[in-house]
């Protein structure tokens, strides 16, 4: 790996049970990435997973893993922000496949500024309720819904740093509060237009419309939101959300 790769690759995981499914991301990212110098860090949550570290130590993309207890998903990639040492850093779930379009976009990247390079992302066995296909987007909309899926998000790695990472108080929407921190401070994005970077494995904690999900997104909002109008009314739009994912699902 070169000293300085233009993109870091960085997979949180629970353990053992998750490795069939980090072996496709590997195996993805091989195929699509090829030959491009990147970094690709693992952090795994069970100090001892033997099958893990088997596939780390043998697999012919060199991942480096990381083995130790965490706090939940994003103490977990805060670890992996503090390990990568790329120009932009990319979070992967295990089961997530790489496809060209982000080798495509590493092919464009040649200086790293603070601006975040988005990708689409595919999610073919999206849940009910769940799009498909979440195309680049960075706009108002971020205040409503979380529009950014940070698996087609290229942070650049001083930036996230900067921002201290993702809050450890909101256990599924750290990704989100970090995104409408930097959307109100006005961080800019670019991208390609109808470039898909990730093939989303289904599963992910926030994509369980439970009233848990929607009582953190409230209190998020309420302490992250700059005041105004669209603050005042969160109320009463994450209760129009709840009900309307509800009936989607029944």
């Amino acid at each position: 790996m070169a000293e300085h790769a233009p993109l870091t690759l960085a997979i949180p995981i629970s353990g053992d049970a998750h490795c069939e499914p980090l072996r496709r991301t590997l195996e993805g990212a091989h195929r699509a990435l090829g030959d491009q110098e990147i970094e690709i860090l693992v952090q795994v949550a069970q100090p001892d997973a033997p099958a893990i570290r088997t596939l780390l130590e043998n697999h012919p993309s060199t991942p480096r893993g990381e083995f130790q207890q965490d706090r939940g998903i994003y103490d977990a990639m805060n670890r992996l922000v503090e390990r990568a040492t790329g120009d932009r850093i990319l979070f992967l779930g295990a089961g997530d496949v790489p496809l060209s379009g982000l080798g495509r976009a590493l092919q464009r990247w040649s200086h790293v500024d603070d601006t975040l390079e988005l990708g689409g992302v595919r999610i073919p066995d999206a849940e009910p309720g769940v799009p498909r296909h979440y195309p680049p987007k960075w706009d108002r909309g971020l205040r409503w819904r979380n529009i950014a899926h940070h698996q087609g998000i290229a942070y650049p790695l001083q930036l996230i740093r900067t921002f201290g990472g993702f809050p450890l108080e909101y256990p599924v929407l750290g990704d989100y509060a970090l995104n409408l921190d930097m959307w109100q401070e006005s961080v800019q994005a670019r991208w390609s237009f109808g470039e898909d970077w990730v093939s989303a494995a289904p599963g992910g904690v926030s994509r369980k419309f439970t009233p848990a999900l929607y009582a953190e997104e409230l209190l998020m909002k309420q302490a992250v939101l700059k005041p105004g109008l669209t603050k005042s009314l969160q109320p009463l739009w994450i209760g129009f959300k709840s009900r309307w994912k509800r009936q989607r699902r029944a």
